[in-house]
């Protein structure tokens, strides 16, 4: 009886559920959208509609294949994406169907496994998640122990490495094999960082990102129940941006993936700029060799750009050797405003030329918040932003300092982290003296002894310190150290015994007070004239509380089944922490996709801007030894790498696209020869020989001999 909670409403008729589905979608759309039941392979060029593609291929198999939603599995890479599908899958399906479908990225999908399985996983129920700044802290904690004089790399760049080496599924004590075979030099150093790192990890209950994919790989390898629950429960899998996967990704589809399996992946080959970072598109090749009888579907219809920008975009690409096969992009658009080309003698001519260019299309009642610059190195933005400020153009930068990882946001989760997980010592350190009490280093130094003496957490040692007191000890410096932290408890075990009794968010807002956030970061915020600021420390403990609050109504109203999150059924604070972990920093580190609300010009990384679109789009810096960089020098890889990169800039724009470059740049107080890049040579070269020019050079000589 209970799967009938699960069947579709009284169908209208299979015929108008197509009709409806496949709607003004192009004929390459309809056979994605609407093909039998098998695994596929959909090429997507950009602003060629993958995401309706998917939302429509979804739709198609609740409606008219008559798939359960629970038996749905969709892999995105970023929650705002899974987000905007779930909510455009409902619009079609309706909102109870929708809340049955698996729509999360792949740290979601993993986290909510392993709160299933955390015994068979070898965690125990609890474990937090460790963000970046709390990995880093704990590494720079290892370092300062184990290595103290070991500066070669810092914290975050071992954090980066580490999880590099789990994502190329290393675990400590492989590293450690394999850098016996090496020369004796630094990886022998972060091979040690790396074993104390893991071996904290475990005491502590808790996992980084990588380890969430890793652990989860390792658990459905090892144990054939629960892989085989996995099998059972999906009948279709869809993976977004699969170029985007790399190596432990990819294995964990093929795990989950069963004989009785659909897999569809969406993704573009021209599209792949994170290889620096693990992602490798020839997961694109391995698929259609790994999976049985693959379907190719290429979308090439783009509905963003004009088609002379896109005729740029298409003779930038076809350059490439490694493409899985030809694609052309056609406009629906019309030919458009032909691609300027600013030849400019210094990289301060460029600042100046960009910046009046965008001025005088402001003054044509353009919208600031439509343009973008878009440039290869985050060094190269300082001279618009000076440009920029001394026309009084206003401008927004991406990658900035995101509400989660602000100081006193991390202070606040992790009072929250120590209440949910009492073995979490990253969170306890970084709060114990926060506001401050007394508690020094040498203090710190002293509960650390004793944690390493009684191998228990910092928590667990001062609990052991009140037991002490408490039975009549008296040892001198036993009894001064308990004195000293016995605040830190205090609040800890007063919080405790007011969590159940508060609705969260009245909760959280208690914490804060008696935590006394509240009062230190007011007195921060009145040092530096911030009192009423919007931006003041005080409004983001504000903040907190509301999104804490919008998180309780959700959680609430949500409805309960067997695949909702695990947490449901435990621990509405350890839900809340792991959603907000996730989303501050599961997504791409490069990802640009906070909405630019003020009419301001968007600046950011070529990386940046990827998935996202602009009416205007100004490609700077566009020269030898920035784009390309002088490392894609050193192999064909790196350079299809590159030309990739401009591609993706080059498909950001809407209307029309700049494209500048000096003769001559500025840095580091030298100003050496520049000059157009390769991949610009490359296409004025080859369209130079149209009837009629895609692109237009402007203010220069001719740019290639």
């Amino acid at each position: 009886m209970q799967d009938d909670l699960y069947q579709l409403d009284a169908p209208q008729s299979s015929e108008k559920s197509e009709q409806a589905i496949l709607e003004n979608l192009n004929d390459s759309q309809k056979q994605a959208v609407g093909a039998p039941l098998q695994n596929m392979l959909v090429i997507a060029g950009a602003g060629t509609g993958k995401t309706r593609v998917l939302v429509s291929r979804i739709s198609w198999l609740i409606k008219v294949s008559n798939i359960l939603p629970r038996n749905i599995l969709a892999v995105t890479f970023t929650n705002k994406a899974a987000g905007e599908m779930r909510q455009r899958i409902g619009a079609v399906v309706g909102e109870f169907l929708e809340k049955q479908l698996w729509a999360n990225t792949f740290h979601s999908v993993c986290l909510r496994l392993l709160r299933s399985y955390a015994p068979q996983a070898g965690l125990r129920p609890g474990f937090t998640i460790l963000d970046t700044d709390s990995q880093s802290s704990l590494i720079k904690r290892i370092m300062k122990e184990l290595l103290p004089n070991f500066k070669e790399l810092k914290p975050s760049e071992i954090a980066s490495k580490i999880s590099t080496l789990k994502e190329n599924r290393y675990r400590a004590q492989d590293y450690i094999d394999r850098c016996r075979l090496l020369e004796k030099n630094y990886f022998e150093e972060i091979s040690k960082i790396y074993a104390a790192y893991e071996q904290v990890c475990i005491q502590e209950n808790s996992v980084d990102f990588s380890e969430l994919l890793l652990r989860t790989v390792e658990l459905l390898e090892k144990n054939e129940a629960i892989r085989n629950l996995q099998h059972s429960r999906f009948k279709e899998i869809l993976v977004d941006e699969f170029q985007d996967t790399n190596a432990l990704q990819y294995t964990f589809l093929r795990l989950m993936a069963g004989p009785d399996c659909h897999v569809t992946v969406v993704g573009d080959d021209d599209q792949s700029i994170y290889g620096w970072r693990g992602a490798d598109y020839t997961n694109m090749k391995k698929f259609v060799k790994d999976f049985d009888n693959v379907q190719k579907i290429v979308l090439a219809l783009n509905y963003r750009s004009s088609q002379n920008i896109l005729d740029v975009a298409n003779c930038l690409i076809s350059e490439n050797n490694d493409r899985m096969m030809e694609k052309v992009l056609k406009g629906t658009n019309g030919q458009g405003s032909k691609v300027t080309i600013y030849n400019c003698p210094s990289d301060l001519f460029e600042t100046d030329t960009v910046s009046r260019c965008i001025e005088s299309l402001h003054n044509k009642g353009e919208k600031y918040r439509d343009m973008a610059i878009l440039y290869r190195n985050n060094y190269l933005s300082l001279g618009f932003e000076q440009k920029l400020t001394r026309f009084h153009i206003p401008y927004v930068m991406f990658g900035g300092q995101k509400f989660f990882e602000r100081a006193e946001i991390l202070d606040a989760l992790s009072y929250l982290r120590v209440l949910v997980n009492e073995d979490d010592d990253t969170a306890a350190l970084r709060v114990i003296n926060v506001p401050a009490r007394k508690i020094g280093p040498k203090v710190v130094e002293n509960l650390r002894a004793i944690c390493q003496e009684r191998n228990c957490s910092v928590l667990k040692a001062i609990t052991l310190l009140k037991t002490y007191v408490a039975e009549g000890g008296n040892q001198k410096e036993l009894v001064s150290l308990y004195k000293k932290v016995q605040p830190f408890l205090e609040i800890v075990e007063s919080l405790k015994a007011k969590r159940t009794e508060l609705p969260l968010n009245e909760f959280v807002d208690l914490m804060l007070n008696v935590t006394g956030l509240y009062t230190f970061y007011q007195e921060k915020d009145a040092k530096e004239g911030k009192v009423d600021a919007e931006n003041s420390r005080v409004s983001n403990l504000g903040a907190l509380v509301s999104n804490v609050k919008d998180f309780v109504i959700s959680y609430e109203n949500r409805t309960l089944n067997e695949d909702a999150l695990l947490d449901d059924n435990q621990d509405p604070l350890l839900t809340y922490l792991s959603n907000i972990t996730l989303a501050s920093t599961a997504e791409l580190k490069e990802d640009g996709s906070d909405e630019n609300t003020a009419d301001a010009v968007n600046m950011m990384t070529v990386h940046s801007s990827k998935g996202l679109e602009f009416k205007y789009v100004f490609l700077v810096g566009f020269e030898q030894d920035i784009l390309p960089s002088k490392r894609a020098l050193t192999s064909d890889k790196y350079m299809n790498e590159e030309r990739r990169l401009a591609y993706v800039g080059v498909t950001r724009a809407k209307t029309k696209l700049y494209i500048s470059y000096a003769r001559q740049r500025s840095l580091f107080g030298k100003t050496n020869p520049a000059g157009a890049s390769p991949f610009l040579r490359e296409v004025v070269r080859t369209l130079s020989e149209n009837e009629t020019k895609p692109y237009e050079i402007s203010n220069a000589l001719a740019i290639y001999n």
